[in-house]
């Protein structure tokens, strides 16, 4: 019987928080064997991150144990512009529109005050001259004002991923692609990992795989439930107040003189002609994105796109209703919208999860992935709050955990 082959370290899932584990355990274990086992391709469209850019925020209105992760996160996306010397972080500032006294608004000049951030505040008619993009709403909605975080910005989520592998595999990680991962059975000297080309075994592992965590965690389902988000891009006939240079990533909030709340965020223009407008909508949920319909047929129900096109021209002045490029995505979302950052039980530390980041991951990903190593490598991060733990139960929200923003 052949002995299978044993690396000191094994990342399941080499996504958005995977990637960066696998590139952060070549940064704290130089020397040791590294393996990335990923389902997929190398880069590909059916994981959480793909869609072209995802918002990055420091004046986060979840606030709390947040703030501190996510300015370490910037400068770590930073650190990933000038290794790679590609714009994977686009330093374009944030901006949140809505009435003032609008709960996320509210929540944001919390924090801000709170940490003491960086911000300006704009009322509604500095809001039109700075930026009149803005200037179509409602009829009858309440007035706008708006915070900008000058901190904040774009992430290339597909680049991120890319070179968070290279800097890996460039450090003597390798990388299994297209390899699915079908157990992962810790045991007294090792952990044995099944997988479709055959089994090996690891001294510490990271399972970041994602939506698919219930596949070798099933008792996560309880926690975690896989929900599909569209994606919409639209069309400005005049392309230039939606230019990186003109516009922040966004955040807006419409409340309507009946009551009803209209939310949309998205980012200036990436691709120089569509805008992405994004309403944070789900249409569909399961165990894994294997039991969701729309993802199977790729199609989004036409009376939910309907709604998208109705708003569009409201959110945005020059805007096209109907949109002219349309993706979905899947995340999981956790009961307590806290991510899943710890020692999975019954594993001695042998097994880190991480998982459940409720659409809220990409921006944290590179300190998140640190977090994940450090576990794996020391047994302990000074960087991970004890709300992240595996889960023993489902978990219901605490008022030191704020919901996440789908971004």
């Amino acid at each position: 019987m052949t002995t299978p082959a044993h690396y000191d370290y094994v990342v399941i899932g080499c996504g958005s928080i995977g990637s960066m584990g696998l590139w952060q355990l070549t940064e704290l274990a130089p020397g040791a064997s590294v393996l990335g086992i990923e389902r997929f391709d190398r880069v590909h469209t059916k994981g959480s991150y793909s869609g072209e850019s995802r918002l990055f925020r420091v004046a986060l209105k979840e606030g709390g144990i947040y703030i501190p992760l996510v300015q370490q996160a910037r400068g770590m996306w930073l650190e990933m512009n000038e290794r790679s010397g590609r714009d994977i972080f686009l330093p374009v500032g944030a901006i949140s529109v809505g009435p003032a006294d609008f709960p996320t608004m509210v929540q944001t000049m919390e924090v801000i005050e709170e940490f003491g951030l960086d911000h300006e505040v704009l009322d509604a008619a500095e809001l039109a001259e700075r930026f009149p993009v803005f200037a179509a709403s409602s009829p009858g909605a309440v007035p706008d004002a708006a915070i900008i975080d000058p901190a904040g910005g774009g992430i290339r989520p597909e680049l991120s991923v890319a070179y968070a592998q290279q800097f890996a595999i460039d450090a003597g990680a390798q990388l299994w692609d297209n390899t699915r991962a079908l157990a992962v059975e810790p045991g007294a000297e090792s952990t044995l990992i099944r997988t479709e080309r055959g089994e090996i075994t690891a001294g510490k592992v990271i399972v970041a795989n994602g939506s698919w965590t219930a596949d070798l965690y099933p008792d996560l389902a309880g926690h975690i439930s896989v929900q599909s988000i569209p994606l919409t891009w639209y069309l400005p006939l005049d392309i230039t107040g939606f230019l990186p240079e003109n516009l922040p990533i966004f955040m807006r909030d419409i409340v309507r003189d009946n009551g009803e709340i209209w939310h949309c965020y998205g980012a200036p223009t990436i691709d120089g002609y569509s805008v992405k407008i994004s309403h944070g909508d789900f249409v569909g949920e399961g165990t894994t994105p294997d039991d969701l319909e729309v993802l199977r047929t790729g199609e989004i129900p036409a009376e939910v796109l309907q709604v998208f096109s109705e708003r569009a021209s409201t959110f945005f002045t020059g805007m096209l209703d109907a949109p002219v490029r349309i993706s979905l995505h899947h995340d999981g979302f956790t009961t307590d919208h806290a991510p899943v950052l710890g020692h999975a039980p019954g594993t001695d530390g042998a097994v880190t999860v991480a998982t459940g980041m409720s659409g809220n991951g990409m921006k944290f990903a590179p300190v998140y992935g640190r977090i994940a190593a450090e576990l794996a490598v020391t047994g302990d991060s000074p960087l991970r709050p004890a709300a992240f733990d595996y889960p023993v139960t489902a978990r219901e929200p605490s008022a030191t955990i704020i919901p996440a923003a789908i971004h």
